[in-house]
């Protein structure tokens, strides 16, 4: 997201939706892996590259690699628009699947009810408290309850 990113962080309205989820426990990491799947879903739906439920590996390993290949300056940009409240909170819900999954828990098909599967992972996990000190990725202060920032 080395393109994206900037971009998004100095948008006031993502400015104001980031400092309320902080406002709501979430960390730099989340928004940083739901800021990843917004950009790495468009880029994969940019390539003709759509999920569905039961697609081959092959099909899911082609959606994986769009999503994980680094920005170019010459991508498309993304607008600022794509990363409202809504599309970050759905990004990190269909992230938790994944980290549950990686985890070792079995997610079963049917109705997921994605705030029950956050709680789990942060009563049981940490997933709401774990951080490390890192560096100031955004470039401002969203929250009191910011790390403290570090030169790597």
């Amino acid at each position: 997201m080395r393109y994206t990113l900037p971009h998004v962080a100095a948008d006031p309205a993502f400015r104001r939706t980031a400092t309320q989820l902080r406002k709501e426990g979430w960390r730099d990491w989340h928004l940083l892996t739901a800021i990843a799947n917004v950009v790495g879903n468009l880029r994969a739906q940019q390539q003709g590259l759509h999920t569905s439920p039961g697609d081959p590996k092959e099909h899911r390993a082609r959606i994986l690699a769009a999503m994980q290949t680094p920005e170019r300056p010459d991508d498309p940009p993304v607008p600022a628009e794509a990363f409202t409240e809504r599309a970050l909170r759905e990004h990190l819900s269909m992230a938790a699947v994944s980290t549950a999954r990686g985890l070792g828990l079995v997610i079963r098909p049917g109705s997921l009810d994605p705030q029950a599967l956050l709680s789990v992972l942060g009563d049981r996990y940490g997933y709401w408290t774990d951080d490390v000190v890192h560096s100031n990725v955004f470039g401002w202060q969203s929250s009191s309850h910011d790390p403290p920032d570090v030169t790597t």
